[in-house]
């Protein structure tokens, strides 16, 4: 009884997240302004491509992508394959929501990559960043060292899409964000209840800071540990840079999403969310921007933090470049990673690993009921 019962909740999530995500290819095909003809040829091989997971993937994912990108390709996935069909099998669930945990990156990440932690609250309970026990103070002067004007209060897990992310300033000895609101003990417990931290604030590089100086601009960077080798690539990688005002980079809120080769050359263009295009930001042309500065090695810590996750095939890493000229990480996703920004600026997002995930994917297909995040 409770094996159906498990399976009658996982299907009622699976059709929930089916109706949301009709619903969105719905308004972002609806929003592109002209969309390319697709020959029914390529809407049948698209079609063909991925009936061997069991899916039978609306077309309008396939006239998007294609249309925003300009050229024909079957290759590319839909988000509801995607989340449904493909991320689910790569990366295994069990072990994602402790290694997506924004707390526990010291444990397994080299220092220096890593922001430094001023507090972190674990399940209810105060740790410095070595992990050991401490009090709240009353004053968070407190817990800063010498010289630190702005700090990040950050949910440790679940901070997708900017969501529980914020900033403080210091005025005289209080801490205030943007919205006056002053940091205390009682706000930090009230706001974020547990699970949390409150970190160094990275000033960037001007090479990145002069897209838009509100929000830290950083690197998505898709890593994937071949099926077939083992060796861990880096898929794709976006330039994010924040709207004006505020404070994160993220797409959901307002911020671009410009495509870089795998020389480190940013595209002509770079999208928002629904897929319009943007040319520049802050005045200045994507395509006049030249080699990302540290994109080498960019890159290779990237590869670094991905061969640390053994239990998941695909990450969607956020990397920095400080003032200091150091690369910084900022946050690691392993689950329900953001793909039309990928697809609408690079093509699809597997390239020329499509049909070896396809292939895996459909071998290792799980019966087991997904637990479905909204």
């Amino acid at each position: 009884m409770d094996k159906i019962l498990k399976q009658l909740i996982g299907w009622l999530f699976f059709l929930k997240r089916r109706i949301i995500l009709n619903r969105k290819i719905s308004s972002i095909y609806k929003s592109i302004p002209s969309k390319r003809h697709l020959s029914p040829a390529l809407v049948r091989k698209h079609r063909d491509l991925w009936k061997s997971l069991g899916s039978r993937p609306n077309p309008k994912w396939l006239y998007v992508y294609n249309s925003v990108i300009g050229s024909e390709d079957e290759r590319f996935i839909t988000e509801k394959d995607f989340y449904n069909k493909v991320e689910p099998v790569l990366n295994n669930r069990a072990f994602s929501d402790a290694y997506a945990d924004k707390n526990s990156y010291h444990r397994f990440l080299r220092k220096e990559l890593l922001p430094s932690v001023y507090l972190r609250n674990i399940e209810g309970i105060y740790y410095n960043e070595a992990y050991q026990l401490v009090n709240l103070p009353d004053d968070i002067n407190d817990l800063m060292p010498p010289g630190v004007s702005r700090l990040i209060a950050k949910a440790a897990v679940d901070s997708g899409g900017g969501r529980g992310v914020e900033l403080f300033e210091q005025y005289d000895k209080s801490w205030k964000n943007g919205s006056g609101i002053q940091l205390t003990s009682g706000y930090l417990e009230a706001a974020f209840g547990k699970n949390f931290l409150l970190q160094e604030y990275i000033f960037q590089d001007q090479f990145y800071g002069r897209f838009n100086s509100s929000s830290v601009n950083t690197i998505r960077l898709l890593t994937y540990r071949s099926v077939t080798t083992g060796r861990i690539v880096p898929l794709q990688a976006v330039f994010r840079i924040g709207k004006p005002g505020s404070v994160v980079d993220n797409l959901a809120s307002g911020g671009i999403a410009c495509g870089i080769s795998q020389g480190g050359i940013l595209n002509d263009y770079g999208v928002y969310k629904k897929g319009d295009k943007a040319s520049s930001s802050s005045g200045i042309l994507f395509r006049d921007t030249g080699r990302l500065k540290k994109f080498d090695e960019i890159i290779a810590v990237g590869l670094e933090v991905a061969g640390q996750y053994y239990f998941q095939r695909l990450l969607g890493l956020d990397l920095a470049v400080d003032n200091a000229g150091n690369v910084r990480v900022i946050e690691i996703n392993n689950r329900n990673n953001e793909i039309n920004f990928f697809q609408m600026n690079n093509g699809p997002l597997f390239r020329e690993y499509t049909q070896e995930v396809i292939e895996f994917c459909r071998i290792r297909a799980r019966s087991f009921v997904l637990d479905f995040d909204f």
